[in-house]
């Protein structure tokens, strides 16, 4: 069973470039003083969550589940959260947006179409296991599936091929569970549900659709919620063909006193030009202060305003091609702690994309 590509591509680009162009404010704030070593730390922590053995084993699986199920579910898998979501490189993100209106104006009619979310019903109920010999997953007479779904053991797997390790250690497994309109996926290991999370998928006509994945992440330390909401509508006139991306993305961490990220921003590509512009809008709030972005970008170039706690803070340059140049409020330099802790809330501009164009890579066969 192959996964619906041109579906899939589009989709999953509205899931890329949110985690490259989002954010967010909250105007309930708390009015802590600033700690830009303490917010650092926030975001790590916030990175951490997503990084565990049993995700390792996970991810692992994830592209023999995804060649199972097929349609929405295998879409959902593409857009599972790694720490990818709160770190990246701007300059990729938008290189990935110019690849992806190339690819979109290569086909006969740039449109969108939803594949079917649910698990063919042959396979409900059924148990993968990892075939030694085969080197991939097959179907097995193991019970413990849900009726509704399907199920993934999970093995220890080699931290560098990230194939599972012979002989196989089962460490846990993952559900997969469809209805028409949703996948939810749970990942368990020694009784621990490590991520849980939900993708619906919509198209409300063949130019526009609507994607949400929201759910929970943790490393057995800290946790990460997430609500991801994004819009995308392709408009064809005479002369051009734009894509026209709306976000909205929120990642709160209740283990790190409530720290959370906020992401909003539109993003309008042009197929014909390649001319990109997009507006943003991120903060980043919590015990240590709130530090927040907002400014325009055209072609990878702009200039975003960054206020701390209310208060002008400094101005972030960004050029196409270069890392973003950080200046405080009056021209003069910051310290190293306070550039780092900016630098690390704004790539979560950039977050995702190495991540998932990895995922698309297949695809494109």
């Amino acid at each position: 069973m192959r996964v619906l590509q041109s579906a899939t591509r589009v989709l999953a680009a509205t899931i890329l470039a949110a985690l490259a162009v989002g954010c967010g404010k909250d105007s309930n704030a708390p009015d802590s003083p600033f700690d830009p070593a303490g917010t650092s730390s926030d975001l790590a922590a916030m990175n951490a969550s997503f990084e565990s053995p049993a995700m390792a084993s996970f991810s692992s699986a994830a592209t023999d589940i995804a060649m199972t199920t097929g349609g929405s579910a295998a879409l959902a898998l593409q857009v599972r959260p790694t720490a990818m979501l709160a770190k990246g490189d701007k300059a990729s993100a938008m290189r990935y947006a110019g690849v992806l209106a190339k690819a979109l104006t290569s086909r006969p009619r740039a449109s969108l179409a939803v594949a079917a979310s649910v698990i063919p019903t042959e396979l409900l109920g059924t148990t993968f296991i990892w075939d030694v010999v085969s080197q991939q997953y097959a179907a097995s007479d193991l019970t413990g599936a849900p009726a509704n779904g399907i199920r993934f053991l999970l093995y220890a797997v080699n931290p560098v091929t990230g194939i599972p390790t012979e002989p196989l250690t089962e460490v846990g497994y993952a559900d997969v569970v469809t209805t028409a309109t949703s996948v939810n996926i749970v990942v368990v290991s020694d009784n621990v549900t490590y991520l849980d999370y939900s993708a619906r998928v919509a198209a409300t006509s063949g130019s526009s659709a609507s994607i949400n994945v929201a759910g929970y992440v943790t490393n057995g330390q800290d946790r990460v919620n997430f609500d991801l909401d994004n819009g995308i509508t392709i408009n064809m006139t005479a002369s051009d063909t734009t894509l026209d991306l709306t976000q909205d993305y929120l990642l709160t961490v209740p283990t790190r006193g409530g720290f959370r990220i906020d992401l909003e921003s539109t993003l309008t590509t042009s197929f014909k030009t390649d001319n990109q512009a997009l507006t943003l809008d991120l903060s980043a709030q919590g015990e240590h202060g709130v530090v927040r972005i907002t400014g325009t970008e055209t072609n990878g170039t702009g200039t975003f305003q960054v206020k701390v706690n209310g208060d002008l803070f400094a101005t972030i340059e960004v050029t196409a091609g270069s890392q973003p140049v950080v200046t405080g409020k009056d021209g003069g330099a910051l310290t190293a702690a306070e550039e780092a802790a900016l630098e690390d809330v704004f790539h979560v501009f950039g977050g995702g994309l190495a991540f998932f164009i990895g995922l698309l890579g297949p695809l494109d066969a």
